[in-house]
């Protein structure tokens, strides 16, 4: 079980370039990617966020990748401003404009700055490099997370176990407490324990308190979450799904049984809190 929070860090040299890369992981309810560079990766953007599916289910991802080059680099074409200024020059005096040299220069610039359609392959190869290992290292950090949520995970169902164990263990005693009341009843009004009246009626009764069905239903989803959280797959979606099952079937045993309703509320309880937790697993 992973947790969706969490951190990767990863730094590749080689001898043209330096990439550092700033993965952080929040919580989403599907994949959202987001990516920033102080350099123009638009050509291998695709390929960097299949490269994130390939490791990561759920959660809000933001990479930060930080390129410095070794070399000196130009982002401009040198020829395409020689060529730029020309032109403006020779247009403001058609136009009769003065034009100063740094506004001509500006923008030539502008005009001459290179679009990259590939990137140099040594970048590109260190890029996905520092990506992976800042993959990796993200992922090493919510599975720690997840472990941390586990165990508290398991501290609050372990609650919840000891209070249906005493639900289980009472809920005989409280039977059998309606069941005199509706004798002592029959009695005041000079009817006999064996007189069909009271007997419709306190079957009647137990049928309406009848939580077995509530009982089985909720160990067996108990049991499928337990078994879930101990899976290295995605399970935030069905440990949430399995959660509203439980808190459907201990909000029926309640009504049932409303000698109950203080464990049931301690249930309830444990249960919004673990939805609290759950929402941060993958």
């Amino acid at each position: 079980m992973k947790s969706m929070t969490g951190i990767g860090k990863a730094l590749v040299e080689n001898e043209e370039w330096k990439v550092s890369t700033l993965i952080k992981s929040l919580n989403a309810k599907g994949l959202d990617i987001f990516i920033k560079s102080n350099y123009n990766l638009s050509p291998i953007e695709l390929n960097i966020r299949k490269t994130v599916r390939d490791f990561v289910v759920r959660g809000t991802i933001n990479i930060q990748i930080d390129i410095t080059p070794k070399k000196p680099e130009f982002p401009i074409d040198k020829e395409q401003v020689s060529i730029s200024v020309n032109t403006i020059k020779l247009l403001a005096k058609e136009l009769g404009l003065n034009l100063s040299d740094d506004i001509v220069f500006q923008t030539a610039w502008r005009h001459a700055e290179k679009f990259i359609e590939e990137l140099n392959p040594s970048l590109e190869e260190a890029v996905y490099s520092s990506l992976r290992e800042a993959l990796i290292d993200l992922i090493k950090s919510r599975e720690e997370e997840g472990k941390h949520l586990k165990e508290d995970i398991e501290a609050r169902l372990l609650k919840i176990e000891e209070n249906i164990a005493q639900i289980e263990e009472r809920k005989e005693e409280v039977l059998s407490s309606v069941k005199e009341r509706v004798l002592e009843k029959a009695k005041e009004l000079g009817l006999s324990e064996s007189h069909p009246t009271v007997l419709n009626e306190i079957t009647l009764i137990l049928s309406k308190m009848d939580i077995e069905e509530e009982l089985t239903r909720f160990k067996t989803h108990l049991k499928r979450f337990k078994d879930l959280i101990n899976s290295k797959e995605e399970v935030g979606r069905r440990l949430d799904f399995l959660l509203q099952e439980m808190h459907r079937e201990i909000t029926t045993l309640g009504n049932k049984m409303p000698e109950f309703s203080k464990l049931v509320v301690d249930i309830k309880t444990e249960i919004d809190r673990l939805k609290q937790q759950v929402a941060n697993v993958e």
